[in-house]
């Protein structure tokens, strides 16, 4: 099992399905992309391995993340040093997956931890719009621009948190086969409250699924959800779960790259307040069909 734990996480393919042999590296790696598995993850899984050398925690990763993606998105502020607000802010998506796999080599896992993860992406992503925005601003723009850099990080904060709680929720059912449920009562009380308010941000945006998750834990023995349950949850929401990885902040960065390489930032914000926010809405029907089709089952 230490082997394991010291090697570099392989990862093989079958029939289309991704299956991890070996590592750490995932949280169910037949729902991750293929920039995580073979590049996000495994520079992620060297940045862990060095913090644990070091005795660092979780935590000390993911504030390094947000003063990472600080740096990159001030950068914004000028188009001149765009390469390295580009690099800096693929680092901070390497840090962004160090952190959670050096909780799982060393076991310390927490609530809070997530909250910290959650806050450190926005931010990132916060730094990233400000940058945009304030250089828009140097160069001429006017200051509706302020209007527009607010919807889009609204928008992008709606589409992260649907991304972060399906994938969260598959996990949950099909790797854990755990019935859901957010017991916070095992953390303190100030930790409690603020990830309360985390999940209820997220919940208030599922929909249907809200009742999914209602009837596997009445139908759960022991709290453990029954396989023939967590095989047709896998079959209903497998390809919803997949979609939602649209909205996920690999795509954001990608576009962000290509606009900086075209010199046309100015265009990031119509890209989260169109394409993405008609993806999002797409995905939610999607969902809600799917949601239909396990009650139906039932």
């Amino acid at each position: 099992m230490q082997k394991a734990r010291n090697s570099i996480p392989l990862v093989s393919f079958r029939d289309g399905q991704s299956t991890l042999v070996r590592g750490l590296a995932f949280k169910a790696v037949e729902i991750e992309e293929l920039t995580d598995i073979f590049f996000f993850r495994p520079c992620g899984w060297v940045i862990a391995r060095g913090a644990r050398a070091l005795r660092l925690t979780p935590t000390h990763l993911s504030i390094g993340r947000s003063l990472t993606g600080i740096a990159g998105g001030a950068l914004l502020y000028d188009e001149r040093p765009g390469l390295l607000a580009f690099a800096l802010l693929i680092l901070s998506e390497i840090i962004d997956s160090s952190d959670g796999q050096l909780a799982r080599m060393t076991g310390n896992f927490s609530e809070l931890g997530r909250v910290l993860d959650g806050v450190g992406d926005y931010i990132a992503h916060a730094a990233v719009y400000i940058g945009i925005a304030a250089g828009m601003l140097h160069r001429g723009s006017g200051s509706s621009i302020l209007v527009w850099m607010l919807l889009a990080g609204i928008a992008n904060a709606i589409q992260s948190q649907m991304y972060d709680y399906h994938r969260t929720a598959y996990v949950t059912v099909v790797r854990d086969g755990r019935a859901p449920g957010h017991d916070t009562g095992s953390v303190s009380s100030w930790v409690r409250w603020l990830y309360s308010g985390y999940l209820a941000m997220q919940r208030c945006l599922i929909g249907q699924h809200a009742e999914v998750e209602s009837a596997l834990a009445a139908r759960s023995v022991g709290g453990r959800v029954r396989e023939e349950d967590k095989a047709r949850y896998r079959e209903c929401f497998y390809r919803p779960v997949r979609g939602w990885n649209v909205l996920g902040s690999n795509t954001g960065l990608y576009v962000l790259g290509i606009l900086m390489w075209l010199h046309r930032v100015d265009l990031f914000f119509v890209f989260m307040l169109l394409p993405m926010n008609l993806a999002l809405i797409a995905l939610w029907f999607w969902q809600r069909s799917a949601d239909r089709k396990f009650l139906a089952g039932l």
